[in-house]
């Protein structure tokens, strides 16, 4: 599999977990995820924010790239001045714009080719400090972060009582013998 390839796998795969998350979650009272349980971004809510503010700085500077334009309509969501920003404090307003993000991600790797991938991505951290990396690993950073945080989470909503079920890649992945159910 090419590295494009497994890039378009993890966005599948951030879009297919952030809905199972936000069907777990309508279906109980947003304050049940406000509660501090002493997670790094304190709650359930706290660290799903965090993932949509890191999604819209990720955005923001890849907006600038040559490859960027197909990220440009985040620019119309809520900006964040930093990591711990809190967007948005109700779920109502917050699955539309998680829906979207995914969407663009997966939009935007599939509009990239593998000669993209190696083009470098200059940008500045939240801090201040420059970087300049090749663009396809910091898409692999990107996707990555979501499952670890997501990690977080499923074991947030594990402690509340709540099951999320099957959260495998592999779910994703085609089965190569067609004889094995």
């Amino acid at each position: 599999m090419s590295h494009l390839a497994h890039l378009g796998l993890m966005a599948r795969y951030n879009q297919w977990m952030n809905a199972k998350l936000l069907e777990l979650m309508a279906a109980h009272p947003d304050a049940d995820f406000h509660a501090n349980t002493g997670a790094f971004f304190g709650s359930v809510w706290g660290t799903l924010n965090h993932l949509i503010v890191a999604d819209l700085l990720w955005m923001g500077r890849l907006s600038g790239h040559a490859t960027g334009a197909a990220l440009s309509t985040a620019k119309a969501l809520p900006q964040p001045t930093g990591l711990s920003d809190t967007l948005y404090s109700e779920l109502s307003a917050f699955a539309p714009a998680r829906r979207q993000l995914d969407d663009l991600w997966l939009s935007y790797i599939e509009s990239l080719s593998d000669a993209d991938l190696d083009t470098p991505l200059t940008y500045r951290r939240v801090n201040g400090d420059a970087h300049t990396k090749p663009l396809g690993l910091v898409l692999s950073h990107v996707f990555n972060h979501q499952t670890h945080h997501r990690g977080q989470i499923t074991t947030l909503l594990s402690q509340m009582g709540l099951d999320i079920g099957v959260t495998d890649v592999l779910v994703l992945v085609p089965e190569l013998d067609p004889d094995i159910k």
